[in-house]
């Protein structure tokens, strides 16, 4: 009986209605996230992307609007509601985080002070901040640890920008943005 139940109400009550509700949101961050996708510096971008990720998990993302789809789900459902259980893990790990990147609590503004880059091929973590104002002395830092073709020699830049920040943006905003048309799809 209480499954009969929850199908007349489930059939009453469209979840393309919820899901509409949501589109606003979901088109602010599809706007965002395509500028940060083409800023030409990826470090700016990374903090930029921590900006935007940052209150969308600080208000729990789209947890309320899954909870309600499982809610009303036969089957029908079952790509939306993954898609915006995918958005939820971007949110987790692209968003505030005591030891990652975005080192910021709850409701702090995220700043390029507070974005911490590095770790990696032995260079040492520093806030987002010291990378751009030393990004021109880190350029000719040349890695001769790493440069295998010396016609393209790595820098402590590229394992910063290229290697790091491009490619943490790049996940998350392509992963983000390939969610977001699935959702599109069913509004």
């Amino acid at each position: 009986m209480k499954k009969v139940l929850a199908f007349i109400s489930a059939f009453f009550s469209n979840p393309k209605n919820d899901i509409k509700k949501s589109v606003a949101q979901i088109d602010d961050l599809q706007r965002e996230l395509e500028k940060i996708n083409y800023m030409p510096n990826k470090v700016e971008a990374i903090v930029r992307l921590f900006q935007v990720i940052s209150p969308i998990q600080d208000t729990g993302g789209f947890a309320s609007l899954i909870s309600k789809l499982q809610k009303k789900n036969y089957g029908q459902l079952d790509q939306v509601i993954e898609a915006l259980e995918t958005l939820q893990k971007h949110f987790t790990n692209a968003g505030r985080s005591i030891y990652g990147f975005n080192r910021t609590k709850e409701g702090e503004a995220v700043t390029a002070e507070k974005v911490y880059l590095g770790n990696v091929h032995g260079v040492w973590t520093k806030p987002a901040s010291y990378w751009l104002e030393k990004q021109e002395e880190f350029k000719k830092d040349i890695r001769e640890d790493l440069s295998r073709d010396p016609e393209k020699p790595i820098t402590t830049w590229y394992c910063i920008h290229d290697y790091q920040a491009a490619n943490f943006v790049k996940s998350h905003v392509d992963g983000i943005l390939m969610q977001i048309l699935v959702i599109r799809k069913a509004a």
